[in-house]
């Protein structure tokens, strides 16, 4: 019972003892996602004809640029030693919501990509021998 209370008091005390040595790595880390979001806003932004790639990364800037920010208060918050908001459990969510997004995407783009853009070529090609409207005289 004394190692289960002991592991929920690592995980859940609200201020955590000792330094937080991850401080640097999550600055480096914050910075790179938030460059990253605004270089993929841009390149979403002029790239005008892959309308597939488009639609299925419209919203990943968004989601990035929320991490970046949420990582910078975690930092902020630690370096400060807020309670509650320096808790070590935190530390791991934010680790597993970037796991998962990380994954995520990258399943969107190596297999769900390559078949929407394939589908979509078809699609195009299909349409080519529909009737066009007449226009008007």
């Amino acid at each position: 019972m004394n190692i289960i209370n002991t592991i929920l008091t690592y995980f859940f005390e609200p201020l955590p003892s000792g330094r937080f040595e991850y401080m640097y790595t999550f600055i480096v880390l914050a910075i790179v996602i938030l460059t990253f979001s605004i270089a993929l806003r841009l390149y979403l932004k002029r790239q005008k004809d892959d309308k597939i790639f488009r639609k299925l990364f419209r919203e990943l800037p968004g989601k990035l640029q929320i991490i970046s920010i949420v990582l910078a208060v975690y930092i902020l918050a630690r370096y400060e030693r807020m309670p509650y908001l320096s808790m070590r459990f935190l530390h791991y969510i934010i680790w597993a919501v970037m796991l998962y997004l990380l994954i995520k995407y990258a399943k969107i783009y190596f297999q769900i990509y390559p078949a929407e853009k394939k589908y979509h070529q078809k699609q195009l090609e299909l349409n080519k021998y529909l009737p066009r409207k007449m226009g008007r005289k």
